[in-house]
């Protein structure tokens, strides 16, 4: 009897230990502190010609059809979830982006693909005890470039024309060749996520409409990109929104050059190429 007493008491200490250790972590603010925070960037640009897997259903198809003439629409998603609460979210590998023609669309006349040009972005959050308690890389992947080609004169080219600029195509307006560069497969994909306990990170995109930055008769498609954050602890959540713009011509801009304590610690552009990463 006096041994088992010995043992329940040993083993009401060890417990009484552990759940102290574990509140002072809890409380303990030098972990939940911040003292640096880091964004690299590596930016891979194949600069070659692609063809871009098809992600339009016939419906999506149809869809765009009924839009209004001349016009460039996303024939994707235009908001997803990338990280949940600290991990992948499932609705990733589905969602993607694209700035095409919204009017007797289709895939078999585009062609001039390049890409995917890809932007990998790295977040990495340090605390007061020099824990990196943050460590995630975002991809940011589109391709660009893909042009309709009207060089033969006919029926497709003089119903462009018309729904492009509201009136008839003569042979001058005809000489123009109607060509336009356009986006597709624009996607936000987690690459790699470590969130330490305690901590939560939170990342979701949101696309904006897609714009027509050339002219009516020579289209070029841009997109741009909303990554909303939030990093929280259970002393504090703080977020913000990261801002992207990509065109048809390939031109990918970062607008968070000016936000303070991220952006300006950005580190210069490295080019190299990196394995293929399968999101299956």
């Amino acid at each position: 009897m006096k041994n088992f007493k010995l043992i329940a008491a040993a083993l009401c200490v060890s417990f009484s230990s552990s759940l102290s250790a574990g509140e002072a972590k809890l409380t303990d603010k030098d972990y939940f502190t911040v003292a640096g925070q880091a964004v690299t960037l590596t930016a891979v640009e194949p600069g070659r010609a692609a063809v871009p897997p098809v992600l339009l259903s016939p419906r999506d198809i149809a869809g765009m059809n009924k839009a209004a003439g001349g016009g460039i629409v996303n024939a994707g998603m235009a908001a997803w979830s990338v990280i949940n609460s600290g991990a992948p979210s499932g609705s990733y590998s589905s969602a993607y982006a694209s700035a095409i023609p919204g009017f007797s669309f289709n895939w078999g006349n585009v062609t001039g693909w390049t890409g995917p040009k890809e932007m990998i972005y790295g977040y990495k959050v340090t605390n007061l005890m020099g824990v990196d308690v943050i460590d995630v890389k975002y991809k940011i992947s589109f391709f660009y470039g893909g042009t309709e080609d009207y060089s033969s004169k006919g029926a497709r080219l003089d119903d462009y024309i018309a729904q492009a600029t509201g009136q008839t195509g003569g042979e001058e307006t005809k000489d123009n060749r109607v060509h336009g560069r356009y986006i597709t497969n624009f996607t936000v994909q987690p690459v790699s996520v470590d969130i330490k306990w305690g901590w939560k990170f939170d990342l979701a995109v949101k696309m904006s409409d897609p714009m027509n930055i050339g002219t009516k008769l020579n289209p070029v498609a841009a997109l741009q990109a909303s990554l909303n954050w939030i990093q929280s602890t259970p002393f504090a959540t703080k977020g913000g929104t990261l801002t992207y713009n990509v065109d048809g011509l390939g031109n990918f801009k970062d607008l968070n050059v000016q936000e303070k304590g991220v952006s300006e610690k950005m580190a210069p552009v490295e080019a190299l190429e990196i394995p293929a990463i399968s999101w299956n």
